[in-house]
């Protein structure tokens, strides 16, 4: 199980667990990318407002 941790456009903290394969880093675009299980990304999020990334691999 993984997790990221990062600041919302609202400006609060956002803490979403979710499996390790669903977390990505996009070097090309600097984000971080958050996907459901089918593939889909659903969160872009830019690597200055991430906290912490934590894997369990």
């Amino acid at each position: 199980m993984g997790v990221i941790v990062y600041e919302d456009p609202q400006g609060g903290v956002t803490d979403w667990q979710t499996s390790d394969s669903n977390l990505g880093f996009d070097d090309d675009t600097g984000h971080w990318l958050v996907t459901t299980e089918d593939g889909r990304t659903v969160r872009r999020i830019p690597r200055e407002r991430v906290f912490y990334v934590e894997t369990s691999q």
